[in-house]
């Protein structure tokens, strides 16, 4: 395909990344990004949304009926009861030896159904969004599909383990800041199609209740990036449609 019909194509398009909160009660960091003059750049900058309602809207005010591609930090499609989806089990297998396993994912844990797939209902009949395992390339479409952050960094740099600026305990605030200082590093870093780095990427809070809430934008920043990445260039897909499935660059 000629590059100026690539162009063409990518312009018309809307490339969404949700860190979707597993419950009501927490932000979920949204980003929206449009490809503009040859590089992907934020409609809005990335914000922090509470009800599946508020993140239908924000998509929809921008929405402009062409290309819609959403990726998703959440379990989309969990038909187990208990225990964990197959997909869970491969990426252990893949990545625990970075420390970039994903947590179990069933019904009991979730809730029933779990919100990932409320969420994706709603997609579906307010913006006609259909969850798949990967987006077509180059092809007009309606899609959301989930990803995993930390997996999908140690891929794309070569990572000899995750960066730890998640809370977690034995974790210090100054060691976070560090860690999440070297993600947006890597922002800059990142291949084809290349994103321009907004200015509040670079401003890492210094207060806990900060960090957490740039966090999930940088996390939902990132998401929407590989949602460009998946349309534009395609990847792996870990896992089985029926049973969920987690893309992979």
């Amino acid at each position: 395909m000629r590059e100026n019909s690539r162009t063409s194509k990518m312009t018309g398009g809307l490339y969404v990344g949700i860190d979707l909160a597993w419950g009501g009660k927490r932000p979920s960091g949204v980003a929206i990004l449009r490809w503009e003059q040859s590089l992907l750049r934020e409609v809005v900058p990335a914000q922090l949304l509470y009800t599946d309602d508020e993140i239908c809207g924000a998509i929809a005010q921008h929405d402009t009926g062409d290309t819609l591609v959403i990726a998703i930090d959440a379990p989309l499609v969990v038909p187990n009861l208990a225990g964990e989806r197959p997909v869970e089990g491969e990426m252990r297998k893949r990545f625990a030896r970075f420390h970039a396993a994903c947590h179990p994912a069933n019904r009991r844990l979730l809730g029933d159904p779990p919100r990932g797939e409320r969420l994706c209902a709603l997609l579906a009949e307010r913006l006609n969004i259909q969850v798949v395992p990967s987006p077509p390339q180059w092809e007009p479409c309606r899609v959301a599909f989930e990803v995993y952050p930390h997996a999908a960094m140690v891929r794309l740099f070569g990572l000899p383990r995750i960066l730890e600026y998640k809370a977690r305990p034995g974790r210090s605030l100054s060691h976070r800041r560090r860690q999440m200082q070297a993600y947006t590093g890597l922002f800059g870093c990142l291949p084809e199609p290349l994103l321009y780095l907004p200015e509040w990427l670079s401003n890492v809070p210094e207060t806990a209740t900060g960090l957490k809430r740039f966090e999930d934008r940088v996390d939902a920043l990132f998401c929407a990036w590989m949602a460009a990445r998946a349309w534009w260039h395609g990847g792996e897909i870990a896992g089985e449609a029926p049973a969920g499935t987690i893309w992979l660059p």
